[in-house]
């Protein structure tokens, strides 16, 4: 049992408002189950942050996350987003958010009653700081749960979120160095590995696993590995769309078809134009079924000749990625707010650097 001191955060993922379970939730396949490993095949792997002492770590981990456009599930409680609502909201605006219990408490040393206050003040309070749902995604405090606990939280709406490994970076320096962090990942790496981490600084003032994170990221997209959040497995919704998706993708002839980089590219053709001062866009359109929070990812080739800072332009949200660099993977965007119907996700020609602008593949997921 891992006893992660309720003085390191937690923080995960959510997107409705409180209030009864949607449709969605209910019917998440994560729900009533425990999952120690995502259930993929895909060679993909699930960081997630636990929050629930200090923000020490949060700023080095959003910025790492976001600069090398890595999905990540964080898990918080209630009370510290009461202490820290600025820190939740930037959270929650980039990433999915889950319930960590209101003051990680050990719910096996609770009575029933005093164990789903537990999860449902952590619940509405995560709700009330940054407007999300955290529903189903659920861990528990110092990974203690039996039958009986786990069937409280089932019974609320979610699902356990375990791990397949700790870095033991709650534990400070006696854990090691960065190197050992990053040591002890790869030792458990398989698709959907569930690596657990904290946002906040142990007893000795430490930030190990922000300090490791460029590392570890480094070190798995070298063994062909991408990012996952629990929320894609979990998901009631996937839709990716493709160059060659009927009706579903629009360019200008300057965007050419091109059946190169079969290895990496999403399905029988991608297509690349030459960089410009202009947007001339490649558009795809995706379908939203219900107004709500989706996670959007993009997929494309990698070669040494394209734009090292293309833009997708989706909802209020502009991303560069550099299409020099992680080749045939999803790679995360971001989340977004979209209102039911057909919504674009955009590649813009448009840049100040060298090299071939790629359209190849986008996806939204929604759980």
């Amino acid at each position: 049992m891992n006893r992660c001191a309720a003085a390191f955060g937690l923080l995960a993922f959510t997107v409705f408002l409180a209030g009864a379970a949607p449709a969605a939730v209910k019917s998440s396949p994560l729900v009533g189950k425990e999952w120690s490993r995502l259930p993929t095949t895909r060679k993909v792997v699930a960081l997630t942050f636990d929050c629930g002492g200090n923000s020490a770590g949060v700023g080095s981990i959003l910025a790492t996350l976001k600069k090398e456009h890595v999905a990540a599930t964080f898990f918080v409680t209630g009370r510290w987003a009461e202490v820290y609502p600025a820190e939740t909201r930037s959270l929650a605006a980039a990433f999915p958010v889950g319930n960590h219990t209101y003051d990680h408490a050990d719910l096996t040393a609770l009575s029933d009653n005093a164990a789903r206050a537990q999860i449902l003040d952590g619940q509405t309070t995560v709700a009330r700081v940054a407007g999300v749902e955290t529903r189903p995604l659920f861990r528990f405090p110092y990974g203690a749960r039996d039958a009986r606990t786990r069937e409280i939280a089932a019974s609320l709406g979610y699902g356990s979120l375990y791990w397949t490994v700790d870095t033991l970076g709650w534990k400070g320096r006696s854990a090691g160095d960065k190197g050992a962090i990053v040591r002890r990942v790869l030792d458990h790496l398989a698709p959907g590995e569930i690596v657990l981490m904290h946002v906040g600084a142990a007893t000795d003032g430490s930030t190990l696993d922000a300090d490791a994170l460029p590392a570890v990221v480094s070190a798995l997209r070298a063994r062909g590995y991408g990012f996952a959040t629990a929320v894609d497995s979990s998901s009631v919704y996937t839709q990716a769309v493709d160059d060659a998706t009927r009706g579903r993708f629009a360019a200008s002839t300057a965007w050419r078809r091109s059946t190169a980089h079969a290895t990496q590219r999403y399905g029988s053709s991608l297509r690349h134009a030459a960089r410009t001062t202009s947007a001339d866009p490649a558009r795809f359109t995706v379908h939203v079924p219900a107004r709500g929070r989706y996670l959007v990812y993009a997929r494309w080739p990698a070669a040494s000749d394209h734009n090292p800072a293309t833009a997708f332009v989706f909802g209020h949200h502009t991303v560069r990625v550099d299409q020099r660099r992680n080749g045939g993977v999803w790679t995360y965007l971001g989340i977004e707010l979209l209102k039911a119907g057909e919504r674009t996700i955009s590649v813009s020609r448009s840049s100040t650097s060298k090299g071939y602008v790629i359209a190849d593949a986008v996806k939204i997921v929604r759980r």
